[in-house]
């Protein structure tokens, strides 16, 4: 098909509509959030695994290797820092989903600086989202979790306080128990903790176990992932259903005038017995009419009563027949 036929024009024009779509950019938000999420996850099995290692081994803690823990601070900051990538790409989703006004909210009389304002944001970010994040990454142990890595980065490697407690009853097996200890003191030495993870620290024995503080921090930040999801699929029903009706009827229309059978998509050197091109070609036709056009056009009532035509997406019906 020449690039300058009528067939090739009308399909520019109509990939060009769909691809300005705000749906078209969801979609390619939630590709690039897929991958961190996917980063994210990942990371989270290392860090999960990793720690288990040790916590469900026979391996004394005297015996453990200066790698095993530089292994899992590598880990943790993986992992933490995925967590951060993850919530930057949210907040892509969340900016191009509802873009807003970019203003600010005027200047400091005493700095003359300009000030900070949420007027940019959309509702769904300054509130239900605000909410969510405070509660999954805003207590305590979750701040220090968050600080941890640079702690670990900027300040000392973890301390080697790996844990074996081992305990026996008359008559029965010995029981060994491996714990991830931190030792309290030593950690606040560190003068740049915030002070809800400085709080959670003072609140903590002398020596504290991590592994249960590290399980808890990545079910929540798992949890958190998954409700962003739902919610902004959930929010964007509207653009998805018009997205995906609008191609998919470009698709069957396409279908119909260039689209080869099944049986040559196959690589098979010739069609099955019975097949007839006519009333394969008639099917199509039949499949596009069924599925009908959709132009998403916007219908008000005024203040007199009156039925008018607020928006126009100029999605007119495709052309009924193509005569190269």
């Amino acid at each position: 098909m020449s690039p300058r036929s009528p067939f090739s024009e009308e399909m520019k024009k109509r990939r060009a509509h769909i691809e300005a779509l705000p749906a078209y950019q969801l979609k390619e938000d939630l590709e690039a959030l897929e991958r961190s999420v996917y980063i994210f996850s990942t990371n989270a099995t290392e860090l999960s695994d990793h720690v288990r290692r040790f916590l469900n081994s026979s391996q004394l803690s005297q015996h453990v290797s200066d790698g095993y823990v530089n292994e899992l601070v590598r880990f943790l900051h993986n992992y933490l820092t995925a967590v951060t990538s993850l919530i930057d790409s949210q907040r892509v989703v969340m900016r191009h989903r509802w873009p807003g006004s970019r203003g600010h909210a005027g200047i400091c009389p005493t700095c003359n600086r300009p000030l900070s304002s949420n007027d940019e944001l959309s509702e769904f970010e300054t509130k239900d989202y605000a909410q969510k994040l405070t509660e999954t990454f805003e207590t305590g142990e979750a701040a220090f979790m968050s600080k941890l890595r640079n702690y670990c980065t900027h300040y000392s490697i973890l301390l080697r306080t790996l844990g074996t407690n081992l305990s026996w009853e008359q008559g029965m097996p010995v029981v060994q128990v491996n714990t991830l200890q931190l030792e309290r003191d030593k950690l606040l030495r560190w003068n740049s903790w915030t002070a809800p993870a400085k709080g959670f620290l003072q609140q903590q024995e002398a020596h504290f176990d991590l592994a249960p503080i590290v399980e808890r921090y990545v079910n929540a930040a798992g949890a958190f992932a998954a409700w962003f999801w739902e919610e902004i699929n959930a929010r964007s029903t509207e653009l998805i259903y018009e997205i995906t009706r609008k191609a998919t009827e470009l698709q069957l229309w396409h279908d119909e005038h260039v689209g080869a059978p099944d049986w040559i998509e196959r690589g098979e050197s010739g069609p099955p017995p019975g097949w007839n091109g006519r009333l394969w070609k008639a099917g199509l036709r039949v499949a596009r009419y069924v599925y009908g056009t959709r132009g998403f056009r916007v219908w008000e009532v005024d203040i007199d009563g009156v039925i008018v035509l607020e928006k126009d997406d100029d999605w007119t019906p495709l052309p009924s027949r193509y005569h190269g």
